[in-house]
């Protein structure tokens, strides 16, 4: 037994060059072996089974203006360039923990003598006392 299931489906196509009304269709096939003796039953025969679509597909060919692709194209770029920007960045910040924490062992603390005898780098605090 040969059975064909065949499903057409209705398409108006629209391009700049034609325009036309055609059908699309898909073909599905089954083949099965009819032996009563061995206990498979059915009809000896080639069926086509036609099932038409209710619905209809429009195909309408559209082109992008010129200053729609140069927007994209520019989109395009900015996130090609922010993207390795942040890339960058992260290297640097992962390449700066890895070589820094192997100097700062060597360096140890330092304390910078400042002009008016301080010791630290950090500014002394500025009280009203000191002002007068």
């Amino acid at each position: 037994m040969f059975q064909y299931f065949i499903t057409i489906v209705p398409t108006k196509l629209h391009t700049y060059k034609i325009s036309a009304e055609t059908h699309q269709f898909s073909v599905t096939e089954r083949e099965r072996v009819i032996n009563h003796a061995a206990g498979s039953h059915g009809v000896s025969g080639i069926f086509m089974k036609y099932d038409i679509s209710s619905l209809m597909v429009t195909v309408t060919e559209e082109h992008m203006p010129f200053w729609q692709f140069l927007v994209r194209l520019c989109g395009i770029i900015g996130g090609i360039f922010s993207t390795t920007g942040i890339l960058h960045g992260f290297g640097r910040f992962v390449a700066e923990v890895i070589f820094c924490r192997f100097r700062l062992r060597s360096y140890g603390s330092v304390s910078v003598p400042l002009p008016d005898g301080h010791t630290s780098n950090h500014l002394p605090l500025i009280t009203d006392n000191s002002t007068h």
